[in-house]
């Protein structure tokens, strides 16, 4: 072989080595592996545990949600459920340090509730009641930080021999217990439906579904019952209601109450149906908020002496403080023949979301707002239609029936890619169109209050 050609066969080796270490490590030279920062992963399903596995996806697509767990979560404290939530959920957006892409592990949050005290009976496993026990321990843990000022680790009462767990477990560590799991848990799709246990008493019917019981779950080693120094900070899930009662024949109106909520469950029993038979949020959200007859409350003003007549009343209810990460529930399970029942109804929701309507009407304005018409008076209410205005962040979905199926969520993705949406199943993740999510039977919907575009003045 020629000097010349030898040249030309060493050059061509060299240039597949080139082409081939680009496809391989990418034009920087680093690890396929740095490709998938920022790439959604999967959950891995610990047994019947993707009720857990959906949540978590859920949060995950929620900025506002992440951010307040960040600015609570310490290092020092692997066994907080805000710090091992908060290190899941880097993990699980492919923003964590430890970040590969693979099917995540969520045994580090089932310890976490261990830790504080939870019991999951055998019987209660919902993804909707889960997000409430969730929440429940993330305010014991900030009442405790409000209480003791200092580190998180002496806030939770965690010495030194204290056991720590990691938020991230290897995939070959099971539980050290086997978690008592309901058959409604959401069991993976090859899995056989369980035989039904004996029938539950018929729940008690909460005021217009509004979800603040924690739903039965029970709790054990209950701690932090001391009442703290200072407010707790609130979750950005917490809002309330506004409800007032006026007599029908004196038309005398009470204060006004206001309950706390963590989620809105919406029931379809008082809602309209379209002509195809679906309903819609908005028709939902009316139901919720429009007002009802109350029969039996005693009238200070038409009998103010205890024991006396007791008038007719009309109940009306509405949003008083919206929160910055809004969670609805269309409550499908029913309580209906002895027994229960899902309603498989189709409820078309929104990508955005205006809560104005539903929301407490604000004070009139001051006389000298009213004065200055298109000035202050316009900001002040443009800037409260920026705070009713919500962006769709997650769906969650349920196959099955009232007892046994499978949970599912839509989501969207993470920093610059926030508007695409992915289907998550326990390990399964793969890219779906808008048009699909809004066309799914929603159990769970997750909005986050839109962040306002920036606004130019003119002189």
């Amino acid at each position: 072989m020629e000097s010349g050609d030898r040249i030309l066969v060493a050059a061509g080796l060299t240039a597949a080595v080139v082409v081939g270490a680009f496809v391989l490590w990418g034009p920087g030279g680093a690890p396929r592996v740095r490709k998938r920062r920022g790439q959604i992963a999967g959950l891995q399903n610990l047994g019947r545990t993707c009720f857990l596995n959906t949540l978590l996806q859920a949060l995950a697509a929620c900025p506002i949600f992440i951010e307040w767990l960040r600015k609570y979560a310490k290092a020092d404290a692997h066994n907080s459920m805000i710090t091992t939530l908060y290190t899941v959920i880097e993990v699980v957006n492919g923003t964590h340090e430890s970040a590969r892409g693979t099917p995540v592990c969520p045994l580090g949050v089932l310890q976490s509730l261990r830790a504080a005290g939870w019991v999951i009976p055998a019987d209660q496993q919902d993804a909707h009641e889960l997000l409430h026990v969730l929440l429940s321990c993330i305010e014991e843990e900030t009442t405790a930080m409000a209480r003791k000022p200092g580190c998180l680790s002496d806030a939770l009462g965690l010495g030194a021999g204290g056991r720590a767990w990691s938020a991230l477990a290897s995939p070959a560590s099971p539980p050290a217990a086997p978690l008592s799991l309901r058959p409604a848990s959401a069991a993976p799709p090859d899995e056989p439906d369980l035989a039904d246990p004996e029938p539950p008493p018929e729940p008690a019917k909460l005021s217009r579904g509004v979800s603040r019981s924690l739903c039965q779950l029970g709790t054990a080693a209950r701690r932090w019952a001391a009442a703290p120094a200072r407010p707790a900070p609130a979750p950005p899930t917490r809002g309330t209601l506004a409800s007032r009662l006026q007599c029908t024949v004196c038309s005398t109106k009470s204060p006004v109450r206001y309950d706390k909520f963590d989620s809105i469950s919406l029931s379809m029993a008082n809602a309209s149906a379209g002509r195809t038979g679906a309903f819609s949020l908005p028709g939902l959200l009316r139901a919720f908020t429009a007002p009802e007859m109350v029969k039996g409350v005693r009238c200070s003003k038409c009998s103010p002496e205890d024991g006396g007549m007791q008038t007719k009343h009309i109940r009306t209810v509405s949003f008083g403080k919206l929160p910055c990460c809004l969670c609805l529930h269309v409550a499908r399970v029913e309580w209906s023949g002895g027994g229960l029942s899902k309603r498989g109804e189709f409820v078309a929701f929104p990508e955005t979301l205006n809560m104005a309507p539903y929301a407490a009407r604000q004070q009139p304005q001051s006389e000298l707002a009213a004065l200055l018409g298109g000035g202050a008076g316009a900001a002040a209410g443009a800037e409260g239609a920026d705070r009713a205005a919500y962006r769709l962040a997650a769906v969650v979905v349920h196959v099955g029936g009232p007892r046994s199926g499978h949970f599912a969520t839509y989501r969207r993705g993470n920093g610059f890619e926030s508007k695409r949406w992915w289907y998550t199943s326990d390990t399964l993740v793969h890219e779906v169109a808008l048009q699909e999510v809004l066309r799914c039977s929603a159990y769970m919907l997750f909005y986050e209050r839109a962040r306002p575009e920036p606004r130019t003045q003119h002189f």
